[in-house]
Parts: C-alpha cells; sequence; structure tokens
C-alpha cells in the first residue's frame, strides 16, 4: 500500500510540474501585455509614490517590470535598420545601451503624467512565432487611444519589438530619424547626438 502510495504521489507530482509548466509556456501575448500594462497602472496610482521625492523610485519600478518584456536588441536593430549590418559586434552594443537608455528616460518621464488610464485589449493575432496585440488605451476624459503591440516568441517568451499608436509605429519613426542623421553624418557623430540626448533627459 505505501509503494502504491508512493508512486500515486510521484504521478501527481509529474503531472502538476507539466500542467504548471504548459500553462506558462501557453501564455497569450495578450495576457503577457495586458498584465505588464496593468501592473504599471497600479504603480502610477500607488498613494505612496506620488511625493516628489518618490520620482526615481516610481519609474524604476516601472522600468523593472517592462525589461523582460521588451526586446531591447531586436528593437534596436530594426531602429537602425539598414545601417545595422555595417557595424561592428562594439558599436552595436555601444548603440544598444544608449539607445535603450533613450528609450527608458523619454517613456519614463511621460508615464509621470498617467494616473487614471486604463487598458482595454482588443484581440491578438497570431502567425507562428508572432503576433500583433490590439488594444485601446482609454484616457480619464474617455478617449479611446489606439496602441498596438508586435511581438515575437523567443524561448517560449512572448517579447515587444514595436510599438504602433495611432498608426505611427516607434521602430518605424526611430529608424527615420536616424537614417537622416546618418545621411549627413558619420555613426559616430549619430553616437555622440544620443548621448547629448541621455544626459539631457537624465536631468529631468
Amino acid at each position: 500500500m505505501r509503494l502504491k502510495n508512493q508512486v500515486l504521489i510521484s504521478l501527481l507530482t509529474i503531472l502538476f510540474v507539466f500542467t504548471f509548466s504548459s500553462l506558462l509556456w501557453a501564455e497569450s501575448p495578450g495576457e503577457v501585455i495586458v498584465e505588464t500594462v496593468n501592473k504599471g497602472l497600479e504603480i502610477l496610482r500607488d498613494p505612496s509614490l506620488q511625493d516628489v521625492g518618490k520620482i526615481s523610485e516610481r519609474r524604476q519600478k516601472m522600468w523593472d517590470i517592462l525589461i523582460p518584456v521588451f526586446n531591447f536588441e531586436e528593437i534596436s536593430r530594426r531602429a537602425l535598420g539598414q545601417h545595422w549590418k555595417n557595424r561592428t559586434a562594439k558599436e552595436r552594443k555601444e548603440f544598444i545601451l544608449i539607445f535603450t537608455n533613450n528609450l527608458k528616460n523619454t517613456y519614463l518621464y511621460k508615464t509621470d503624467s498617467y494616473a487614471n488610464e486604463k487598458i482595454i485589449y482588443l484581440q491578438e493575432n497570431r502567425q507562428g512565432n508572432r503576433s500583433k496585440v490590439q488594444t485601446n488605451f482609454v484616457t480619464t476624459e474617455g478617449k479611446k487611444i489606439a496602441v498596438d503591440y508586435s511581438m515575437h516568441r523567443i524561448d517560449n517568451t512572448w517579447k515587444v519589438y514595436d510599438i504602433t499608436i495611432e498608426g505611427v509605429s516607434m521602430v518605424s519613426n526611430y529608424r527615420s530619424q536616424f537614417n537622416s542623421i546618418l545621411h549627413k553624418s558619420s555613426f559616430e557623430e549619430l553616437i555622440q547626438k544620443l548621448k547629448e540626448k541621455e544626459k539631457e533627459l537624465d536631468e529631468i
């Protein structure tokens, strides 16, 4: 009887682990987005983080929940576009770091003005390892803003590589800016401009 019980417990344990792992793997792109945005809104609404002296802490908490969801290397590669292939490994690494810091400071600064908005999940269109999650961001005045998240699956984890707001792609917008600069200047000058922007944002 003891042996049978041990076998039963072992089988139940294996079944539980397998089922739990499958549920984690099966988390949909839409669930990832809604969960992440809602966590962010909770932070922005947290009464203990509203004081001016809490701005840095609030922004860091926001960043901590965004890091696992965004593929900043892919965002950087797409933003640099055709110029990516001519860059050395060292140049790519430097660009990813500086560009990511710019994104961090730019968008975390903008979150300071948000508080009572909410997200409405509409649908997700998945094709293989890629998906577009469509949502509406509803402002406190009731205005709906269309926000789409382009995602791909890496190692069974869905990550964002572009955001489109009211039809305007974040990646395409940056790529246009970088193309304009690189047609007139060198890659080193682009890096310098990004460093200057990073310093400017750090002081906000």
